[in-house]
């Protein structure tokens, strides 16, 4: 039995070990464990990864490769093939054969193949009776060949985006139940502990009070408390086995009264009776753990206090909530998140945050020589990402921000280890499903589903991507609320730049300005009208660009990136206006400049009516004209005080400007005008 977990440097992965008697037949047992061995202990064979030979496989992809290999010995061994050595090109193309003649899923077909190619890549590392045939198995064609799929080219983050309505609306609510929901959850968990421990101040109080009185006079003024606070006689839901009803929670009434369980249940009937007489509805559960003080929608988010048994159930989706937040808004892959630790939250010297952690993936993942611990690595977050870290530290005690448990000790608690990134993704979901059935109203679910597939962790970084380069309005308007993530993130502050995370930025904004580009020259052949002072400019750029994004095969994330910095357009939709973006001649860039800022493209809060990068085209105008209504009619209300009326005039005036110009410029041209709209009561 080889025993892996400790040789696995990321501690949400659950432990594997290797029991080579079930796994690999006994005649052939010695050569795949020297190979396994060499795996372990050297680097990627240049036959397998090129790019790759300064790395070593993970632990786990080495265990990975095993389960599959174990059904290539399996095979040798039932056509009496003992030695490695004695596997011949013929018996290659009849395993090859076999596994396509299998009814397992395509994918598990290439993982079988891709094994035996394993084994061949070691072949050189190999003693001679280990060493499959020296020519390529199945010569040169990939598995997705072998397997007869088409073969993907793309290296690209494949990760499929989650929809901006889901991505938007969980974002929203976990940050919701942070704030408003999560101190209230946090308190219920910390009252709930005292209570089981017996230190709760309603325990104590109950000892005090009845002392040596018999349990028969002690359950009436529990009844009539109940009475007076307004709550039901606490309940359980019974086992499945003993019928799954509705029954008194006697461990809650024990821990009220001074008593035990199996004492109270003896007093069943009666108590039942009593709630009865007192109209006291049988609850599902002990609610008694409050107060709440978090609001919703102008009222309190419950109208009774936490339940005994709930609470742990809420501290899962609060966990679930916080790891959205960080996961999402951090850039961090889902295993680096999972292994944070207790202090991991800092401020650097620019008044920032950081998250110290470790990669979980990548060269710079292997153990510091020496036997020194793994090397940190910070990522630069942002403001928003503070409370989720603050609300985990105060959950509990537990080193790890992601414990397995927060109630009980378990195996991975104490070997350290974090909650598997499987189960996280369950609570996630699990999470969305809570918000949806509490809080969905007649327009549809609170948080809608996504129509690709399940939401999990892994899909966070890549959606984020999206939405950085073009939520909301473009890469102008995404300064204001993604940019600084961007900024964090694809720079690295305060740590090294994620080069997979740059990828990922490349390919979502060439496929951005592809689709704008596609977007701007239909509009401009249907007849779209662009005026302003770069109008001329703004349509050179459009058909200029039009022929490069047209027909150009990138596949490769370099080309993507030499693409974006040689054939980009500058071209930038906001709210409103178009910016087409000259350095020279840009207003925002002088504010930036003085502020000590760079200014390496347009910032939509600092864009002024006056600078002549300025362009509108239809779109821009018909999103001017009710914002300039707004202002117009802020402007006529009489019962406005009197500057706040100046302020709305001046900001229409300039609207109002720009937009009857664009309309005389259409009337010139010869295109019909379309529908003015006019401010209520202008």
């Amino acid at each position: 039995m080889w025993y892996l977990g400790p040789g696995l440097l990321d501690d949400q992965l659950c432990p594997v070990s290797e029991n080579w008697k079930r796994l690999i037949p006994a005649a052939l047992q010695e050569g795949f464990k020297t190979c396994a061995w060499i795996a372990l202990n050297t680097n990627w064979p240049a036959q397998l990864q090129p790019g790759r030979i300064d790395e070593q496989p993970e632990v786990l992809t080495v265990h990975k490769w095993l389960m599959s290999m174990s059904v290539f010995a399996a095979w040798l061994d039932c056509r009496d093939v003992t030695r490695l050595c004695d596997v011949s090109s013929r018996d290659l193309g009849l395993y090859k054969s076999h596994v396509l003649d299998l009814t397992s899923s395509t994918e598990e077909k290439k993982r079988l193949l891709h094994a035996v190619r394993v084994v061949w890549g070691y072949r050189d590392s190999l003693p001679e009776e280990h060493r499959l045939p020296r020519r390529r198995p199945w010569g040169a064609a990939s598995t997705d060949d072998l397997v007869g799929v088409k073969r993907n080219q793309s290296p690209y983050n494949e990760t499929p985006r989650i929809a901006p309505a889901t991505m938007e609306a969980l974002l929203a609510w976990a940050l919701r139940m942070i704030e408003h929901f999560g101190p209230d959850i946090r308190n219920a968990a910390h009252e709930a502990r005292l209570l089981l421990d017996g230190q709760h101040p309603a325990t104590l109080t109950a000892r005090a009070t009845f002392g040596s009185s018999s349990l028969k006079h002690r359950l009436a003024p529990y009844v009539l408390e109940l009475v007076r606070t307004g709550r039901g006689l606490p309940g359980t839901r019974r086992r499945e086995r003993h019928g799954g009803q509705l029954g008194v929670d006697h461990e809650h009434v024990a821990r009220m009264v001074a008593s035990s369980g199996p004492k109270v249940k003896r007093y069943d009937g009666l108590l039942l009776s009593m709630a009865e007489e007192y109209e006291l509805e049988l609850e599902n559960d002990a609610y008694f753990l409050g107060p709440i003080t978090g609001t919703f929608q102008g009222g309190h988010w419950r109208d009774r206090p936490i339940g005994v048994r709930e609470v742990n159930q809420l501290v899962r989706y609060l966990t679930a909530a916080c790891f959205t937040v960080i996961c999402y808004l951090s850039g961090m892959r889902s295993g680096e998140v999972l292994q944070l630790r207790r202090g991991c939250l800092r401020e650097d010297e620019y008044g920032g945050f950081v998250l110290v952690g470790r990669r979980s993936k990548g060269s710079d993942h292997n153990p510091a020589p020496d036997g020194e611990e793994t090397q940190e690595r910070p990522w630069a977050v942002v403001r928003a990402v503070v409370p989720a870290v603050q609300m985990l530290e105060s959950l509990s005690d537990a080193e790890l921000l992601f414990p397995p448990s927060r109630q009980r000790t378990t195996v991975r608690s104490r070997r350290k280890q974090s909650k598997p990134s499987g189960t996280m993704n369950d609570d996630v979901r699990e999470f969305m499903d809570w918000v949806n059935a509490r809080f969905s109203g007649p327009d549809g679910p609170a948080i809608p589903p996504d129509p690709t597939k399940d939401v999990h962790a892994a899909r966070f970084r890549r959606t984020l991507a999206y939405f950085v380069v073009r939520r909301p309005g473009g890469l102008a308007a995404a300064q204001a609320q993604y940019g600084h993530v961007r900024a964090k993130v694809t720079l690295g502050y305060a740590g090294d730049a994620d080069t997979s995370w740059m990828e990922d930025l490349a390919v979502e904004e060439l496929e951005m300005v592809s689709e704008q580009v596609d977007e701007d020259l239909r509009a401009l052949d249907d007849g779209e009208h662009v005026s302003g002072p770069s109008a001329q400019e703004y349509r050179r750029r459009v058909r200029k660009a039009a022929a490069v994004f047209a027909g150009r095969v990138v596949n490769q994330v370099d080309n993507a990136q030499r693409l974006l910095t040689s054939k980009h357009p500058d071209i930038h939709h906001g709210l409103g206006m178009t910016c087409v973006w000259r350095h020279e001649t840009a207003t925002c860039r002088e504010e930036r400049e003085a502020a000590g800022l760079e200014a390496d493209g347009p910032d939509e809060q600092l864009c002024r009516t006056t600078c002549i990068n300025l362009a509108y085209t239809d779109r821009d105008i018909e999103n001017k004209k009710p914002e300039c209504a707004r202002w117009e009619a802020a402007a006529a209300d009489r019962l406005s005080p009197k500057p706040l009326r100046d302020r709305a005039a001046a900001k229409a005036a300039p609207m109002r400007a720009v937009i009857v110009e664009h309309e005389q410029g259409r009337r010139a041209s010869g295109r019909e005008e379309p529908m003015e709209v006019q401010a209520d009561g202008a």
